[in-house]
């Protein structure tokens, strides 16, 4: 990874604003079946192509996820870490428009073990200027003097499967340059939804739901045992004892609703409960409506944004 310098690798007006339009172009460019053919040849076939394009289409559905997450945090010269980076379509892309940007992916780990091969495959389709950098780290494991700062962290459905939690967020605020910002989206398990399994949680004790759902465990206890059932109030938590300041995005709940009713692929993903409702017509309406007026901090999805408390006083007392 290159020194901690916060200048951009490439000159400022080489850089372009992303957007959805460019982001989509960007995405249509990939062969998807070659390269899930060749994720497939990587790894020795352990998964078919099949396997790979669907995981691939996934990943490809959450690019634009991300992009609306860091559009409002995006400045000029600015050192970009995305963690958890996946496959790294949304880092190539961002790279494609002159960002320095990186990724941090420990891949194998939790039932990902395509990510590897896959991550291969889409590299060797990309230009060599534009290959996403990433580092097999897991969050806790990033060292300021190894590593460098970073002006802007984000993360897309990753933050609930880091099972050291409190040692990540440490080792993020560590990373965090003076005047930067972190802003991750997750599921908010003060919410009694499990989104990757699609059905309800016992409130206050998860591990008691199980008992309800044999048959979906059956099938994804892999997916389970990655689940750390992060909250709201274990983000405040750990953001106090971090001397990070904390917000949480309003709305986020009512917007994922309803891009389950007009996203036929994120719909697809949805298990249960929350598919049928957003296709049911009067009803998706009347339960968005519902879903707006849940708190922020109950709501799920949750999107939080952290930063250094004296960085946030310090722009207090200038205005």
């Amino acid at each position: 990874m290159p020194n901690t310098s916060t200048q951009p690798s490439n000159p400022p007006n080489d850089r372009r604003m992303p957007s959805s339009t460019s982001l989509s172009a960007f995405i249509a460019e990939l062969d998807c079946e070659r390269i899930a053919q060749r994720a497939s040849e990587l790894a020795s076939g352990k998964w078919q192509a099949a396997e790979f394009e669907a995981h691939l289409n996934s990943y490809l559905n959450e690019a634009q996820v991300g992009l609306d997450l860091i559009k409002p945090h995006l400045t000029g010269g600015q050192r970009i870490l995305e963690v958890g980076a996946g496959v790294g379509v949304l880092t190539a892309y961002l790279k494609s428009l002159g960002y320095e940007v990186f990724g941090i992916e420990p891949g194998e780990e939790g039932g990902f073990g395509f990510m590897p091969a896959m991550s291969v495959a889409i590299s060797e389709a990309l230009p060599l200027r534009i290959r996403p950098e990433l580092l097999p780290l897991r969050a806790e494991q990033l060292e300021p003097g190894v590593h460098g700062r970073f002006d802007l962290i984000f993360s897309v459905n990753v933050m609930e499967h880091v099972m050291a939690l409190d040692d990540a967020m440490v080792a993020l605020a560590h990373v965090l340059s003076p005047h930067g910002k972190m802003t991750h989206l997750c599921p908010n398990y003060a919410f009694p939804y499990e989104p990757h399994l699609g059905i309800p949680l016992v409130p206050f004790a998860p591990q008691i739901t199980k008992w309800f759902f044999p048959a979906t465990f059956a099938r994804e206890q892999r997916v389970w045992d990655t689940v750390n059932f992060i909250t709201a109030r274990r983000v405040r938590r750990l953001a106090t004892r971090n001397s990070l300041s904390c917000t949480f995005s309003g709305g986020v709940m009512e917007r994922f609703f309803i891009r389950a009713r007009t996203d036929s692929r994120f719909r697809e993903r949805q298990a249960g409960l929350i598919a049928r409702i957003a296709t049911n017509g009067g009803l998706a309406w009347t339960v968005a409506g519902v879903l707006r007026r849940i708190p922020a901090a109950l709501a799920t999805p949750m999107i939080f944004t952290l930063c250094h408390a004296d960085e946030l006083r310090r722009g207090v007392n200038e205005h």
